[in-house]
């Protein structure tokens, strides 16, 4: 029976201080910066190709290279999603302008609109919870993963 090191199970798990703060803060500031874009009417949309197929896998890869820690990792990418599902119904529920399929609406698999404002916030933030949290538990991992094999590749070539 071999004998696991708690040290470094828990730093891939929460990850070193200044990756993880670095990780956190960055996705922080996206999202501040996409917020502030979407409501002066820029069509931000996180969910679309840049976002799911190009940031989000882009930074679990860059927080696994640099240890930024897996839980870290995920709650940053689910952040992603929560905005994209629920901030722009948040922003036509709250400023009275939601529309049954405009800007305002949450992305959705089969396309179908909610009847109100309130009711597409609430499934916004359901769909983010059902949905958007299990993609970034998979796309966090898998990305996160390829980046300490990066990281564990890296660091064996300079020591050889």
């Amino acid at each position: 029976m071999e004998h696991t090191d708690g040290g470094r199970i828990r730093r891939h798990l929460v990850g070193d201080r200044l990756p993880r703060w670095a990780v956190i803060g960055s996705v922080v500031s996206l999202l501040g910066l996409a917020s502030v874009a979407f409501l002066l009417g820029v069509n931000v949309r996180l969910y679309e190709f840049w976002g799911w197929l190009v940031i989000v896998p882009g930074t679990a890869v860059i927080a696994g290279i640099f240890g930024a820690g897996l839980v870290p990792t995920v709650g940053t990418l689910w952040l992603i999603s929560l905005w994209g599902y629920a901030f722009p119904p948040l922003v036509g529920y709250l400023s009275g302008e939601w529309m049954g399929a405009g800007r305002y609406t949450s992305p959705r698999m089969l396309g179908f609109a909610y009847g109100s404002a309130r009711a597409e916030l609430l499934g916004g933030l359901e769909t983010s919870v059902n949905f958007g949290l299990a993609l970034a538990v998979i796309v966090g991992t898998t990305g996160y993963v390829a980046g300490s094999v990066i990281r564990w590749m890296a660091t064996r070539m300079r020591s050889a």
